[in-house]
């Protein structure tokens, strides 16, 4: 009976023994997968981080002018431009179906500044309304067409050259290229608008 009870006790300490290996492995094993997860953590945490940085050089690039570049400032109109203009437009040359030559157009241009940049507001009769960013250089004045500012949406592009800037007058060409590339010239000339 006592040979019994030591085999009985040798089989159940076998068993359990046995039992405790498999649970340590499965110990293990979940040990090592809670931190290769750790180790991915960190990894996407680190990755994150350096992207914050990125992003915030960026920004601080975006805010600050770097040595040498223009686009980041710009010069407000002198007195001389600011104001209302009245201009005096006829086509020059086209090859646009919509223009012909010896049209003439008369609108009111209207020459700003702000804190980000320079513009001109064209009115036609009150209703149609273009703005133009610019910028003077010198004697010469550049007008480039804003995307989205044309009431009716069409597509056509619209380059103003002033090249004869005085205080009581300004001279130049407004350019329209349309669909097709097709061309019409303008010359523009803009007289104070009495107020």
């Amino acid at each position: 009976m006592i040979g019994r009870f030591y085999l009985t006790y040798l089989v159940i300490v076998l068993l359990v023994s046995c039992g405790q290996d498999s649970g340590k492995q499965a110990l293990a094993d979940r040990e090592k997968a809670l931190e290769k997860r750790e180790q991915d953590l960190a990894s996407i945490e680190e990755e994150y981080r350096t992207l914050l940085k990125m992003r915030d050089s960026l920004r601080a690039r975006e805010s600050t002018p770097l040595e040498g570049d223009t686009s980041s400032t710009h010069e407000p109109w002198p007195d001389s431009v600011l104001g209302e203009w009245n201009s005096r437009m006829v086509c020059r040359a086209s090859r646009c179906a919509n223009y012909v030559v010896g049209d003439q157009r008369h609108e009111v241009w209207r020459f700003y500044s702000d804190s980000v940049g320079s513009y001109v507001q064209v009115v036609n009769n009150d209703e149609h309304i273009r703005i133009f960013e610019g910028q003077q250089n010198g004697n010469e004045i550049t007008l480039n067409i804003l995307p989205d500012t044309n009431m009716t949406k069409s597509s056509v592009a619209r380059r103003v050259q002033l090249d004869d800037v005085t205080s009581g007058i300004m001279k130049g060409t407004l350019v329209l290229t349309g669909k097709n590339n097709c061309e019409t010239v303008f010359s523009v000339e803009l007289t104070p608008r009495a107020k």
